[in-house]
């Protein structure tokens, strides 16, 4: 379909990929709403907190034509009331000393003001064992002066900065072995807390809601169903809404797509008593009901989902930040052998999916909204006429936390400058306090995301499609002409690589070979046959002589490879 000046009509679909950041997602429900007014969604993916804003999208979709938007304006509100989002964090007894310690220390600006939190935090917290430590140098230096003969009234001046100096050093040494203990004991009982300070569920009927609980409230709310009825990926696949969301098997070390049926090799279980601690019970019913057991002598195992899969459990696993957030146990059957895997945060694998929805050449825009280092416009490589100096020196712990950051994120941040990626990535940029860990923020700061989230979603709608579909378009041609013959540029096409000598074997049937995947003699001779004529034709389809590998490659430069599809 064209417009009448000939260009192809603008589409009103769209895909979307969301990064995640924990708090930082606070800004995607404006971007949402301001990309919905010219956009349906037909594709939402996302990692961590990105899955969270994928899943409210695609309910918010899901009801598009029944109030889904106007409910998830409504939540977008709903997130600005103070407490809100740190009130979803409720922490194991263990854990809460520190989690209301670093809470704390999170909302002061200062290093001193920081430092004073922690130390007053900490006497609060081990008040007990500082005064005994503290009773016990009184007593003893009170003991030593009494051998001597003498009494504390009489040891003067000198005597008694000694003494007090003593009692300090004796409190602190306490306060020391105090915080150890309590610390060794932490992080001994994470593990029965499901490696996380918070399990994110409500453990008991008289317990305030917890982050489960209320973000499937919230799914269920923006998709006008009810809170008994969980909202699946078959019911946004029955309205033309593909969700994709990622996690992480920390066990098995690679990351894993949900819902996972059709994008990986190893098929997961899951126990229902194991997921009582992280669920609400109409997930738990839900899952009752549509899997049964499937292997009752190893506790009960049953069938992970795939399309009847609740849209709340694949967000859950994929938002376990480790250490914050427990992680959720899933289990693999190989062989006689019954082994738990444990799921953590989508972002440690890759927090920035762009490549989800991805084809060679695209129908619809893939937009991508993203926290990480600003993407370069394609002017990139042109000195700029006023350069403006930014001497970024973080202190040691920002260096150590940049240093963590690129090693889980280099893949996604090459990505995103990649031609055809950076056009359609906006990034939501955010300064020290907003986002990330700081569950604390106030209305205000809130605010300011939600602000930039809406100028992220407006920038995008000024898209320009047939730019960028012209550009993917060469960018494709070029590989597919590399690939395929000799571009004389320095790399091995597939005309070079496939010899005389392997054709004529490959026509003969493969002998000796193994990798026909059971195909006979006649089907190698016929694929023979069609890879010389693929081959032969690929010189005569470059116009007049032109080429598609004229100039140098765009920057960062491309490769089209064969990898795992995650």
């Amino acid at each position: 379909m064209t417009n009448p000046g000939g260009i192809p009509a603008h589409p009103t679909e769209c895909d979307l990929v969301m990064q995640g950041g924990i708090t930082s997602g606070v800004a995607y429900p404006a971007a949402v709403l301001e990309l919905y007014k010219q956009f349906r969604f037909r594709s939402i993916g996302g990692a961590s907190a990105g899955a969270m804003a994928a899943a409210v999208t695609a309910a918010a979709e899901y009801a598009r034509d029944s109030g889904g938007f106007e409910r998830l304006e409504s939540l977008r509100e709903q997130l600005r009331q103070p407490g809100l989002i740190v009130e979803q964090f409720r922490p194991s007894k263990q854990a809460e000393p520190v989690f209301r310690i670093l809470l704390a220390a999170q909302a002061k600006r200062t290093a001193g003001a920081k430092a004073i939190t922690y130390l007053w935090g900490l006497l609060r917290w081990l008040f007990l064992p500082w005064l005994l430590s503290i009773a016990v140098a009184f007593g003893l230096g009170w003991l030593l002066v009494s051998s001597a003969g003498g009494t504390l009234g009489g040891i003067g001046v000198e005597g008694w900065i000694v003494f007090v100096v003593g009692m300090l050093i004796t409190g602190a040494l306490g306060l020391t072995l105090a915080l150890a203990w309590s610390v060794v004991r932490l992080v001994r009982g994470l593990p029965d807390n499901y490696y996380g300070m918070c399990v994110g569920h409500q453990q008991r009927p008289r317990d305030p809601e917890a982050l489960a609980d209320w973000l499937h409230r919230q799914i269920q709310i923006v998709a006008g169903k009810d809170v008994a009825d969980p909202l699946t990926f078959a019911d946004l696949k029955a309205k033309g809404i593909n969700l994709q969301l990622m996690t992480t098997d920390v066990t098995g070390g690679r990351p894993v797509r949900l819902p996972n049926a059709a994008y990986s090799d190893v098929h997961y279980l899951f126990s229902l008593d194991e997921w009582r601690r992280l669920f609400p019970a109409a997930i738990l019913d839900h899952l009752g009901r549509i899997s049964p057991v499937v292997y009752p002598g190893a506790g009960e195992l049953r069938t992970l989902p795939s399309d009847d899969l609740p849209v709340l459990v694949a967000t859950r696993i994929s938002l376990t930040f480790p250490v914050l957030l427990s992680a959720v146990p899933l289990w693999t059957v190989d062989g006689s052998t019954v082994a738990r895997h444990w799921f953590a945060d989508g972002g440690i694998s890759s927090n920035f999916p762009i490549q989800f929805f991805d084809s060679w050449l695209p129908t619809r825009p893939t937009f991508g909204l993203y926290f990480g280092p600003k993407v370069p416009s394609s002017a990139g490589d042109q000195p700029p006429v006023d350069p403006t100096r930014e001497d970024d020196r973080p202190g040691l712990l920002g260096y150590l936390g940049a240093i963590l950051s690129a090693g889980l994120n280099w893949h996604d941040t090459m990505q995103a400058r990649l031609p055809g990626f950076s056009d359609r990535i906006q990034q939501i940029k955010l300064t020290d306090g907003e986002g990330g860990f700081n569950l604390t923020m106030p209305p205000d700061t809130i605010k300011r995301i939600d602000d930039k989230g809406a100028a992220a979603g407006q920038a995008l709608l000024a898209f320009d499609f047939p730019k960028h579909w012209v550009e993917r378009y060469t960018i494709a041609m070029r590989m597919l002409q590399r690939n395929l013959v000799a571009p004389d540029d320095g790399h091995i096409s597939m005309r070079e690589a496939y010899l005389p000598a392997y054709r004529d074997w490959l026509a003969a049937g493969a002998p000796g070979a193994e990798a026909t995947n059971g195909h006979g003699a006649a089907w190698c001779a016929e694929a023979a046959e069609a890879t010389s004529k693929l081959l032969d034709g690929a010189e005569g389809w470059l116009v007049s002589g032109g080429t598609f590998v004229d100039g140098s490659d765009p920057k960062p430069s491309v490769a089209m490879r064969i990898t795992p599809d995650i």
